[in-house]
């Protein structure tokens, strides 16, 4: 199963398109593959092209319980959704937004320090490329750092300190 996410601005409209036209290609590599891609509230599903076996929706519930269990996701760039799949420990493919500072300079940087996901870029990615990197990817052990869990206790540490 892999599951395809832009987030919730239409942005990453052009993203699913071209995700979309890959599944073909991915199939003939992985030919159990599943896709759901979710088009969030500002893309229209039935704008989206579909296939047998590939699912739009636009909105999945505990998304973050889907991408946990998933064989691989497919997203832009953001942090949240980036440091979720690190923490469950599951192969991404990641693009970020061009000029977007954060998705290619911190998050780009926080993702390398976890050995995480696979960087993409949009605009050297034609749909075979995406659809050869879905196929090596898919169900991929990985091998992430542990993403810490104990920020709360270290703030809070240091604010008492400061008391």
């Amino acid at each position: 199963m892999c599951i395809v996410t832009v987030g919730g601005s239409g942005v990453g409209a052009d993203l699913l398109r071209r995700v979309i036209a890959a599944f073909p290609y991915a199939k003939e590599g992985v030919p159990d593959l599943r896709m759901i891609v979710v088009a969030g509230p500002r893309i229209d599903p039935a704008s989206l092209p579909t296939h047998e076996c590939l699912e739009v929706v636009p909105y999945v519930h505990n998304l973050y319980r889907h991408l946990a269990a998933c064989d691989l996701a497919v997203a832009q760039g953001g942090l949240t959704t980036s440091m979720e799949l690190t923490a469950q420990k599951r192969p991404f493919l990641y693009f970020p937004l061009r000029h977007h500072f954060e998705q290619n300079f911190h998050v780009r940087h926080r993702l390398e320090r976890y050995g995480a996901g696979r960087r993409m870029d949009y605009d050297d990615s034609p749909p075979e490329l995406i659809a050869a990197a879905i196929a090596q990817e898919i169900g991929r052990e990985v091998d992430y750092r542990d993403v810490e869990t104990d920020g709360a206790a270290k703030a809070a540490r240091r604010v008492a300190e400061l008391l």
